[in-house]
This record gives structure tokens, C-alpha cells and sequence, in this order.
């Protein structure tokens, strides 16, 4: 199968696709900092208001206060969403990354790895079960082999078949499939079963609809992160008052 001569370089798609990745990181990363830690310290701050005469005590007696108080389970909680906005970068970056890929090679990647599941399909033996083994004949190893010319090998290629075949309801496909091909009287599994033209569109256009999933980026998280941020902070300051 030939690829379109203007179709970007693995080494440029990669690079594009690594820049990106770095960029989400370090922008994740600023967040946790300024954000996660500027409301982490405001906290702190308040923890030796008016309302905590305990800890403004000093000494042993401060320090019982403070760690029997769910004031500092508030604090803790609220320090870790430094780590949560910087993994919500990381996840961020990973989409941005995939979609670099998807876009470059998104179609080629579609047309090999359909090509690749059809021929294994057809080439099922013809036995009683044959389509509740898929998983046997579906290897994401011998795939991502098959995509080596296409994208290379690696844990980002192992990702993403494996993402696919998660996602693709190979079970009702393979039985529709079977159906169809059993109407038309033609040999359904086995070396007397040519190459279905319609199973490998109908592959193709499912797994480029899973790729393009796959490397949307959503901001839910950082949504629903913020949101509990606010929450927390809300609950730890009435604790404190």
C-alpha cells in the first residue's frame, strides 16, 4: 500500500508530537505550582487565625492541635492536587501527542491495522467457537509489528492497538460479518475465504473513529479538578473559623 509523498516524516511527526507533549507537561506543571500550591499555602495561612487558638498556642500543644485537627487532612488533600494538575498535563499532553500522529498518519495507521485484523479474521479456522477466540488470533504484538513500517515500534504503537482493539465491538462485528458472508454463500473462515473488501472498510472507518477518540483532547478533568479544589478549599476554610 503507497503512502501519500507528502505524508510527514516519522522523525517531524514524532518531533511535533514530543514538543506538544512537553509543552502540556510543563503548562500542567505551572498549574499545580501556581494554583495548586498558592492555595495550599493561603490555607496554611489560615490555619492560625482567630479560630485555631490551639495551634497559636506554640509548642507540643500546637502540634497535637494541628494533627488531630481535620484541618490538616484539609491541608494534605489540598497539597496533592499539586500532583493532580501536573498528571492532568501529562494526560493532556498524551492526547495532544496522539493527535499529532492521528493527523499525519491517522489514515495510513486505519488502512494497515483494518488490513491487518481483516487477514486474521478470514484466516479464523472454521471451527465450533471460532469467534469467541478472537482474542487468540488478535495478537497486539503481531499487529504492532505489522504497523512497524507505518509508525515504528515502540510503547506509544503497543498503546494505541491495544486502545483499539479494546474499543472496537469485534464480537458483533465478526458475527455480522459471518452472517453476510454465509448468506452469499461464500466461505467464511478458512484459505477458501477471499478478502472482503466491505470488512475492511467497515474496519478501517471504526478504527479511524477510535483513533479520533483516542486523541480528542477533553478539559472534564480539569474541570471536575478545579471543582473539588474549590470544594476542599471551601470546606478547610469553615473548619478553620
Amino acid at each position: 500500500m503507497s503512502e501519500p509523498v507528502n505524508q510527514p516524516s516519522l522523525v517531524r511527526t514524532g518531533a511535533k508530537a514530543g514538543l506538544s507533549f512537553a509543552g502540556s507537561v510543563i503548562k500542567g506543571g505551572l498549574l499545580g505550582v501556581v494554583l495548586g500550591g498558592g492555595v495550599f499555602f493561603f490555607y496554611l495561612s489560615q490555619l492560625n487565625g482567630a479560630g485555631n487558638t490551639a495551634a497559636r498556642a506554640g509548642g507540643a500543644g500546637a502540634i497535637v492541635a494541628l494533627v488531630t485537627s481535620p484541618a490538616v487532612l484539609i491541608s494534605v488533600l489540598l497539597l496533592l492536587f499539586v500532583v493532580v494538575y501536573t498528571m492532568l498535563g501529562v494526560h493532556q499532553g498524551r492526547a495532544k501527542a496522539m493527535q499529532h500522529l492521528v493527523a499525519a498518519r491517522g489514515e495510513a495507521v486505519s488502512q494497515r491495522l483494518a488490513g491487518a485484523v481483516a487477514g486474521r479474521i478470514e484466516a479464523m479456522p472454521r471451527t465450533h467457537g471460532a469467534l469467541q477466540r478472537t482474542a487468540d488470533w488478535l495478537s497486539v504484538d503481531a499487529l504492532t509489528k505489522q504497523l512497524a513500517p507505518v509508525l515504528g515500534e515502540g510503547k506509544a504503537v503497543r498503546s494505541v492497538v491495544a486502545f483499539v482493539l479494546n474499543r472496537l465491538p469485534l464480537s458483533d462485528m465478526l458475527a455480522e460479518w459471518q452472517q453476510g458472508r454465509a448468506a452469499q454463500g461464500e466461505a467464511v473462515t478458512g484459505e477458501g475465504a477471499a478478502q472482503d473488501p466491505a470488512l475492511r472498510a467497515l474496519l478501517t472507518r471504526r478504527i479511524n473513529e477510535t483513533l479520533q477518540e483516542m486523541s480528542t483532547p477533553s478539559r472534564k478533568p480539569l474541570y471536575i479538578a478545579l471543582g473539588a479544589h474549590a470544594v476542599l478549599l471551601g470546606v478547610g476554610l469553615w473548619l478553620v473559623k
